[in-house]
């Protein structure tokens, strides 16, 4: 594995991403040199191959972006891993790497690295904290652009401190020399895009993200509280709300992504630069957090919180920005479900050429894509309030309405096996006829049990308010001075002590 881990992207990988209905990859809806627009950095390269990787209209177009996005930076090794990946795709023009370029490049990241090195040696000399943090600084950065230093195939704990590892550990050390919140926020934002770099590279090895994902989201918490003034920490807020919403969606936790990233102040939109680095084009710009955050409320939210938070919240500006995905949320908070999910397929390729969404599921029951998984539980939410108009509906209507993904002749019936055995559909299901009967409820029962249980309170209220009376009468009431505490009333009712 490299040290940026993408030692090479195996033959394995080269699979379509597949439409849920068709089986095919449906065309994205995108102009990829529009889109690549809207990104830079190292992401850039790492996004532009997994559309490479996922689909191959795009291949060549994106491998050429990606090339020359990586020729104009230092990191040797993702332009030689890219130009692994052309050939291994078929793209041998692309595949023949421009050695000149590789040779200089290398001379000069280890002539500047070295350089930084005695800089910052003199400045521990020195003792200086704000030089040797600048210093500090100044390496990791360094080893951010250039990939970082190669593992050592013989030492195998030398992963730990290689490729974009190697990044991370040299800003965790500003630490120790940052002197204001503001230095300390500005580490911890590089912190938060290093960790981001990681988790990636570990998704398209199919290794763990599991680390670096936890990192974002306890990197996100601290820059909430990190102690700056107001004026600055308004700027910092939006940041860490994006990014903890980002790690929970590829952790899986799509409730919790869903919460966070409504929450997010639209100011992202407008953030610009912040401590020397734009994160809505070098992580994800306010469109995506927009798609991120409508699939994630959609797949876990009740239609009455769709409404209230989401279309009626202030998150409505950020869906102003994708106007198909607040179409789709209007569509199922107004039941009309085989409209949404319509909608939702049409933008299926585009979603899962997206570096986050269209990585694979860490763990779980279900295969596939973040993409994938939003879409099953759209799905099955909408069938479950499709039946719950319903005492009984038949599986053929059923199929009309939410077309199976499969085109088997017992697909629909299968899947709602599978929701009733998962407890996700209360229904029974009569094969014989193929009906699907929803539980019947004991109306006459339940008005009984509503209405004793009311008899019950009303009778006991009313023997309060006798028990009071009574009490009244037979002059056992303490009254309370006008004016005074509860102790001093009943010192006085007492003749005092």
């Amino acid at each position: 594995m490299a040290a940026n881990g993408i030692a090479a992207w195996p033959a394995k990988k080269m699979k379509l991403a597949r439409s849920p209905r068709s089986g095919t990859l449906q065309p994205p809806t995108f102009d990829l040199d529009t889109w690549a627009g809207n990104y830079d950095g190292a992401l850039l390269p790492l996004r532009l191959a997994h559309i490479a990787i996922h689909c191959p209209p795009l291949a060549r177009q994106s491998l050429d972006l990606a090339i020359s996005a990586t020729k104009k930076g230092k990191d040797v090794q993702l332009y030689t891993r890219l130009c692994e990946l052309a050939g291994q795709l078929g793209f041998q023009d692309l595949g023949a790497a421009d050695q000149d370029w590789v040779g200089k490049q290398e001379e000069g990241n280890k002539r500047e690295l070295g350089r930084l090195e005695g800089e910052l040696r003199g400045y521990k000399n020195n003792l200086i904290r704000e030089s040797i943090r600048m210093g500090q600084e100044d390496i990791a950065t360094h080893l951010l652009l250039t990939g970082g230093p190669l593992p050592d195939p013989a030492n195998a704990q030398s992963l730990n401190s290689s490729g974009y590892n190697a990044a991370y550990q040299a800003f965790g050390r500003m630490r120790d020399y940052c002197t204001t919140p503001t230095h300390i926020a500005s580490m911890t934002l590089r912190l938060i895009y290093t960790a981001s770099l990681q988790a990636v590279s570990a998704q398209q090895q199919h290794s763990s993200a599991l680390p670096y994902f936890n990192s974002v989201l306890a990197n996100a918490g601290r820059l909430r509280s990190v102690g700056v003034k107001e004026e600055e920490q308004v700027k910092l807020t939006p940041i860490a709300s994006a990014a903890a919403g980002i790690a929970h969606l590829s952790l899986g936790n799509y409730s919790e992504a869903a919460a966070t990233l409504l929450g997010t102040p639209f100011e992202y939109n407008t953030l610009g630069t912040v401590h020397g680095a734009d994160f809505g084009k070098a992580m994800a710009s306010a469109n995506d957090l927009a798609i991120y955050g409508g699939l994630c409320a959609l797949a876990t939210y009740t239609r009455q919180n769709l409404v209230d938070k989401v279309l009626g919240g202030k998150f409505r500006s950020f869906l102003e920005l994708e106007p198909h995905m607040r179409k789709a949320i209007s569509l199922y908070t107004t039941a009309k479900y085989q409209a949404c999910l319509a909608t939702l397929r049409h933008y299926y390729s585009d979603w899962s050429l997206d570096i986050f969404l269209g990585a694979p599921v860490a763990s779980g029951v279900r295969a596939g894509t973040h993409v994938d998984r939003l879409f099953a539980r759209i799905r099955e939410k909408s069938i479950t309030a499709y039946l719950s108009s319903f005492s009984e509906v038949s599986l053929a209507s059923l199929a009309t309405t939410f077309p199976p993904s499969s085109a088997s002749p017992t697909a629909m019936e299968d899947e709602v096996l599978g929701m009733i055995e998962s407890g996700i559909l209360d229904a029974r299901l009569d094969v014989v006829n193929g009906i699907l009967i929803a539980p019947r409820k004991e109306t006459r029962s339940s008005a009984h049990t509503e209405a004793k249980k009311t008899a019950a309170e009303v009778e006991r209220l009313l023997l309060l308010r006798l028990h009071k009376v009574n009490v009244a009468m037979a002059g056992l009431e303490i009254g309370r001075a006008k004016g005074s505490s509860g102790w001093e009333s009943l010192s006085a009712g007492n003749g005092g002590y």
